[in-house]
């Protein structure tokens, strides 16, 4: 039977998340053709990663109390919207003791055919508020990089924090304003570092790894701050009654901004009606499971009457007189609360108060005596009321609802906004250099590939480009008439070659009056030349037969004149004429071989000698 409930949870979600409109009415297979299915589904399956087949989508919750275990199965439609798709109320005896390898083998069993595979979804856990410290803080405004220090030493110098044995975490809340001067609120909190890594081992031995361990008002105010229920109060307060205690949790804008606890539960209430009837019947031994049925069978019709054997006259109004001890402590605790909060804390009056508990009898009582008793509007949480849940919340009765309030919030946990004791603000601030990191490396990779695909596109153009390019030659080249081939290529090249040999002989025949020309357009008029003698190569036979010394001696040009003009301009107008015949292409390795001034007609005259090679 546990396995036929655990596929019709399973098969309610898929459909619900896929936008089925009958998913409360899903037929269920029988058990032949859900294993051939599961064998094909293995079969073909694929496993991709969870960024791409947006795993986690489902969170379920896990809230141990005393004397059950709370289980809710939140998860998120296509369009983003919370939906509960299940939940579960396991009632365990005494005997069952947290701790217990007979409690572990119960937790494993019901969170398997609860949850299904560890890896599909997104488990938090509850701690005891009794374990952890919350202070609220206002810090001065400093920069970014000091906050974290400012609000780690303030806290510390209020609440002294041994780091070895407690964990430390805070909360920003936004500015407020503090005796004119703007400040931060900060929520810090610090919980024994013992118990959560205790809460982490129990499941850790069972095989779940949590992804979050927070506590109970936290988890209330997830159920605000995630709009699971408007509140139109800007001011309001949370009062949950547990087993052995109960808690005054004060909100502002959805933030948590006081917490109290109060030696005041359903165990005081209950010890005060066996007080009651034992001072009735003193000698006659209480039968518990009697009055138990008594009081389940008044909370299911409030204006209902019974007798017993005892001649008790057992109604609403009787209880409440019964347990009015416990409760007027329960409700002086309150009021000291709520005054010392408007008067000293937040200066505002709470507008309303929402009731939530542990499962209990006493229910109806309570919220009559609360309202009466603080003269302040309230009413139970039900956090069904109007809300996006599957079919199977309506068969829950109202203290069965309310007492799931911690669970369901516990599952609209989220790091963003849930202080979680196994992810603090080290390991956020580690999250966050690691994604910075990661941006990085991914701006760098997604720059590379813009800048290849951008290289790639115009590599791509450009073959385009040639392409067509290649197709116009192509087209001109068979309008060629006749077609080239490789005899006709051979036949040219040997036309080129003898008329290029043509050309050096032309070029060796009229060199001389090449070298003239030249030596005539660059000799200035303060420059007379006397002698030129221009040697040039031969060839053939002649070339062969002469000696290679007497060749290098005999090739070249010799060239003898006078400078005329100032003697103090002689050197600059040699000079000037050398480098002439150096620029000239026609001429290199130019050299001086001598030069001297002599008397010509009785006038100073510089005589000089260049050799030049010919270029």
């Amino acid at each position: 039977m546990a396995q036929k409930k655990d596929i019709n949870s399973t098969e309610r979600l898929l459909n619900v998340i896929r936008g089925s409109q009958h998913s409360s009415s899903v037929k269920v297979d029988s058990e032949e053709e859900l294993a051939t299915k599961h064998q094909n589904s293995e079969k073909f399956s694929i496993n991709f990663p969870r960024i791409l087949t947006g795993k986690h989508r489902i969170k379920v919750s896990v809230d141990i109390s005393r004397d059950d275990i709370n289980f809710v199965k939140m998860a998120k439609t296509n369009d983003g919207k919370l939906l509960l798709v299940d939940q579960k109320i396991l009632k365990y005896s005494d005997r069952t003791s947290e701790g217990s390898q007979e409690f572990s083998d119960l937790l494993k069993a019901t969170l398997t055919a609860f949850a299904g595979s560890p890896d599909d979804c997104e488990i938090w856990a509850m701690m005891s508020a009794m374990d952890v410290n919350v202070h609220y803080l206002k810090i001065p405004i400093v920069p970014k990089k000091q906050l974290e220090n400012v609000i780690y030493w303030t806290a510390k110098k209020e609440n002294p924090i041994d780091e070895k044995d407690m964990i430390f975490d805070y909360e920003m809340q936004g500015e407020i304003t503090d005796q004119g001067i703007p400040k931060y609120s900060v929520m810090a909190y610090s919980a024994s570092r013992s118990e959560v890594q205790k809460v982490r081992d129990m499941f850790s031995s069972i095989g779940f790894n949590l992804a979050g361990i927070t506590m109970a008002p936290f988890a209330i105010q997830n159920i605000f701050r995630s709009k699971w229920i408007a509140i139109a109060e800007s001011t309001f307060a949370s009062l949950f009654i547990g087993n052995d205690y109960s808690r005054i949790d004060i909100f502002s804008k959805n933030n948590l901004v006081m917490t109290r606890g109060i030696k005041t539960g359903i165990s005081s209430m209950a010890e005060a009606l066996n007080e009651s009837i034992a001072e009735i019947l003193p000698d006659k031994k209480i039968d518990k499971e009697h009055i138990q049925k008594i009081l389940s069978s008044i909370s299911t019709d409030p204006g209902k009457t019974l007798k017993d054997e005892n001649g008790i006259h057992w109604n609403e109004s009787t209880v409440l007189e019964m347990i009015a001890p416990a409760l007027e402590r329960l409700t002086r605790q309150i009021e000291r609360t709520l005054d010392y909060y408007a008067t000293s804390v937040g200066f505002e009056k709470v507008e309303k108060v929402y009731i939530s508990f542990t499962l209990n009898d006493f229910y109806r009582p309570l919220l009559h005596y609360v309202n009466e008793q603080l003269g302040i509007k309230s009413e139970f949480l039900d956090p069904y009321e109007g809300k996006n849940a599957s079919a199977s919340g309506a068969n829950l009765s109202l203290a069965e609802r309310v007492a799931l309030v911690p669970a369901i919030g516990l599952s609209l946990s989220e790091l963003r906004y849930t202080p979680n004791a196994i992810f603090t603000y080290v390991e956020k601030k580690k999250e966050v250099n690691r994604k910075r990191i990661n941006r990085g490396i991914f701006a760098a990779f997604a720059a590379a590939l813009i800048i290849c695909l951008t290289v790639l596109i115009l590599q791509v153009v450009e073959i385009k480009q040639l392409g067509v390019k290649q197709g116009k030659l192509e087209k001109e080249l068979s309008l060629i008439n006749p077609i080239l081939s490789k005899d006709k290529i051979l036949v040219y090249a040997e036309n080129l070659k003898l008329r290029h040999q043509i050309r050096k002989q032309y070029l060796k025949k009229y060199e001389g009056m090449a070298l003239i020309s030249e030596l005539a357009y660059l000799t200035p008029e303060s420059v007379r030349l006397t002698h030129v003698r221009i040697v040039v190569p031969v060839s053939g036979v002649q070339e062969q037969k002469k000696d290679a010394v007497q060749k290098e001696k005999d090739e070249g040009i010799l060239i003898e004149g006078v400078v005329l003009g100032d003697r103090s301009t002689f050197d600059a107008l040699l000079a000037e004429y050398v480098m002439r015949l150096e620029n000239s292409p026609l001429f290199q390795t130019v050299a001086m071989k001598k030069s001297s001034i002599v008397n010509f007609k009785k006038k100073e005259i510089l005589q000089f000698t260049i050799n030049a090679k010919t270029g």
